[in-house]
């Protein structure tokens, strides 16, 4: 428990009604588990993560000030392929009919915005983060579930009622 001797629990529960986020709000919670004689494992086995996850959230209250300890610095990631600017230009483009743009559709879907991309910025993505533009676009892409003209509702309501879906458990 040596790491957090220079630590008061009032300190960290102060720091827990400040923190924001999921893991920032673990890493304090470690540590007040801790300071309180929870073990590594118990720790460990309570936030759903390895000993050695454990040992380094709590070295950060040592080597860290108390407001710092519980964040991560700023990781940049990979620099994205659209500028800003052609994002922009990008999303303006979704709120306007593909037609508009020589396709011969009513409505965007994925597999178009990624064609679209390709041919009018010259960049590829993943069919995944077509999704994920779309969503920060403010699009979404639902489709209709097909139903047959002559579909009884009767009759598909007692079929849902009788039928049991697969399940992982069984």
């Amino acid at each position: 428990m040596s790491r957090l001797e220079n630590i008061s629990l009032e300190e960290l529960h102060d720091l827990l009604k400040r923190v924001e986020g999921k893991t920032p709000t673990q890493r304090v919670l470690v540590a007040i588990g801790r300071k309180q004689g929870a073990t590594l494992e118990e720790l460990a086995e309570r936030h759903n993560a390895v000993e050695k996850t454990i040992r380094n959230w709590l070295d950060r209250f040592e080597e860290q000030p108390l407001s710092e300890a519980p964040y991560d610095e700023h990781r940049s990631g990979r620099p994205t392929k659209l500028t800003d600017k052609q994002k922009e230009t990008l999303f303006e483009e979704l709120n306007q009919s593909p037609k508009e743009f020589g396709y011969d559709r009513e409505a965007w879907y994925p597999e178009l915005v990624h064609k679209h991309i390709l041919e009018t910025y010259n960049v590829d993505y993943s069919l995944r983060h077509v999704y994920r533009l779309m969503d920060d676009a403010g699009l979404s892409f639902r489709t209709a579930r097909p139903r047959h003209y002559k579909a009884d509702p009767e009759k598909e309501a007692e079929f849902r009622e009788t039928v049991k879906k697969n399940s992982i458990d069984q």
